[in-house]
């Protein structure tokens, strides 16, 4: 009972830096966020770790958990969480795929995602791409966000695991669940990938209105010329709201773990992935859609080893905002 009840405590603490209402711009409430945050981070007397959290849909897609239901919970408090219940039709899809449990585990590395205990591409992080998020936030005017951003990086001491599971198909054995002391994430490996992979490298600028550039060609010419830049372009809304965040560039580089994402050279979480988890992407995608040529599973393991293999490097430009100083686009770290 210990244990829970300094867990619990943890949470409302952390919770309550987020969620107690009074402005963002409260001095007590941001220096609260940034001493717990320093103290995590200097200290190694902070962790949390709570065991996996397992709920079960039935075949008519009600959500329960230890036998309650999202329906009992209703009928009996009027506490309605009936919306996390799923249509039978989805519910039997998994099942007929032989889909008995889907795992969401949060850790240090990121946040991962199982299906049947194997890995699939994941949210890989740090405590410097969760203090850059943080950083953002104010600019995107998120509630909170400055808060909100102090505290993130105690993600990297936290390890939350939610377990959803579905009906065994009649006659299907059980397939285990991973290991309760095994990490939260499978990280994937950097090494350099054999086979031959395709080369992207390109420069994109936007305009205000969410126009592209290419080349070095505006808009115009390049329709003059017969290129049309229209599937490439951007909400003006997104744009401008890019712009109030002072973002003026965002670089994506694939490399063999994943796609990095770079926002003004300051890096971002990232999806992850290795064969292992490309492996279990594929296996998904064949149980889920049914697809049962092998020639077609073929040419996506094939489309899938090659964006492992390929060099992507694709930088999009946006308007410096008034008064901003602008900021040059350096060449992302070596892996």
């Amino acid at each position: 009972m210990k244990f829970w009840r300094w867990a619990v405590l943890t949470v409302l603490l952390i919770s309550s830096l987020v969620l107690v209402g009074c402005s963002p711009a409260s001095p007590s409430l941001d220096t609260a966020a940034s001493r717990v945050a320093d103290y995590a981070e200097s200290s190694d007397h902070f962790s949390l770790k709570l065991p996996p959290i397992y709920v079960q849909y039935d075949n008519d897609g009600v959500l329960g958990v230890a036998g309650i239901t999202t329906n009992d919970l209703y009928r009996w408090f009027r506490v309605d969480l009936r919306g996390l219940n799923l249509q039978p039709r989805v519910v039997a899809a998994f099942v007929q795929a032989n889909i008995q449990h889907i795992e969401i585990a949060q850790g240090a590395e990121g946040l991962a995602l199982y299906v049947n205990g194997q890995p699939l591409p994941y949210v890989a992080w740090d405590g410097e791409s969760l203090r850059n998020v943080g950083e953002l936030l104010p600019g995107f005017g998120v509630p909170f966000g400055q808060v909100i951003g102090k505290v993130l990086p105690l993600l990297q001491y936290t390890q939350l695991d939610l377990v959803i599971q579905f009906p065994v198909p009649p006659g299907a054995e059980l397939i285990p669940f991973r290991p309760r002391n095994a990490p939260a994430v499978v990280a994937a490996r950097a090494e350099a990938v054999e086979g031959i992979g395709g080369s992207l490298q390109m420069d994109i600028s936007y305009d205000e209105e969410g126009m592209p550039s290419l080349f070095g060609l505006d808009p115009a010419l390049l329709r003059a010329v017969g290129i049309d830049v229209r599937p490439l372009a951007l909400n003006p809304n997104l744009v401008r709201t890019l712009m109030q965040a002072n973002v003026q560039h965002i670089h994506l580089v694939n490399r063999p773990d994943g796609i990095h994402i770079y926002v003004n050279n300051k890096a971002l979480p990232y999806v992850a992935w290795g064969d292992e988890h490309l492996n279990t992407a594929l296996d998904l995608f064949t149980r889920m859609s049914g697809v049962g040529d092998p020639r077609i599973v073929t040419l996506v393991n094939q489309l899938l080893s090659g964006m492992r293999a390929s060099n992507v490097d694709l930088l999009l430009r946006f308007p410096v905002p008034e008064g901003a100083e602008p900021i040059p686009v350096l060449e992302p770290p070596a892996q």
